[in-house]
């Protein structure tokens, strides 16, 4: 079982491996977890490249796709990985830049796939496992293609990692980089079962279909369908913190069913999905 020493995450009485990157701010009083995929093949060494200055990027942890581990910035130390980025917690308090309150794990994949005449490629025209491929669509709409899937070795290592650090500074909301991201990061993708990763960090029950959260501080019109041109079904904006079940994505609109205090469906409609968050 992992733990963290000294804002390292430790295996047994060692270390993982420590690959320092320069790409580093100051001190660092981490709230969240962030998730990532590096974009990358079984070649690529993401931790050598967060050692480049040039690179300007960096993380707390990549975790290959075999499941080992390797840390590259102290918890305690901010590293860059969030870029232009805010969110909303859980109290309604709206954070920006969140490479200041994060902590940010990046995990080996592709990512987006292209399906050609032989299979399925990467950006970088790599061939892909079609067994390690799904096609699904991201939760924002787009884009609607193959995914590579996460092997089951970096799924728990990264799950026992994130309770391990969870478990140390007090977090409890993880988030992709897609949930945070102000320039459209699609990271980690569909392929990460982000509900279930949360619930499993978390210990909270996983029964049920997953909920969303709108994030909204000036709350989130409601429609009859799913455009602007569809008049509201509500005269008041679901305040923010609101908890729905999706049931199915039009672009970037999404059909949801909203609970009521007893975490019963009270009504339906259609919401725009950029100002909705798994739970």
């Amino acid at each position: 079982m992992f733990r963290v020493r000294n804002h390292k995450l430790a295996l047994g009485a060692s270390n993982v491996e420590f690959i320092k990157s320069p790409n580093i701010g100051g001190a660092l009083a981490p709230k969240f977890l962030v998730i990532h995929y590096t974009a990358s093949g079984p070649g690529a060494d993401i931790a050598r490249y967060f050692t480049r200055p040039e690179a300007k990027v960096s993380a707390h942890l990549v975790i290959r796709r075999d499941g080992t581990v390797i840390q590259c910035v102290p918890f305690d130390v901010v590293g860059w990985h969030a870029g232009r980025s805010r969110w909303t917690d859980k109290t309604g308090k709206y954070h920006a830049g969140l490479n200041q309150t994060s902590i940010g794990i990046e995990v080996e994949n592709w990512g987006p796939l292209r399906r050609t005449g032989s299979g399925w490629v990467s950006w970088k025209e790599a061939a892909v496992d079609p067994s390690k491929v799904i096609e699904a669509r991201h939760k924002f709409g787009d884009p609607d293609c193959g995914w590579e899937t996460y092997t089951e070795a970096q799924i728990e290592a990264t799950l026992q990692a994130a309770r391990a650090i969870c478990g140390e500074y007090g977090i409890d909301e993880i988030v992709g980089h897609d949930d945070i991201s102000l320039i459209g990061k699609i990271d980690p993708g569909p392929a990460w079962n982000m509900g279930s990763f949360k619930a499993k960090v978390l210990g909270r029950n996983t029964n049920g279909p997953p909920t969303w959260t709108v994030r909204s501080p000036t709350g989130l019109n409601i429609r009859s369908g799913p455009g602007m041109e569809h008049p509201a079904l509500r005269p008041q904006p679901l305040p923010d913190g609101t908890v729905a079940i999706l049931h199915e994505a039009s672009g970037q609109w999404r059909f949801v069913s909203v609970l009521n205090a007893a975490g019963q469906p009270d009504f339906s409609g259609w919401v725009h999905g950029g100002f909705l968050f798994e739970s």
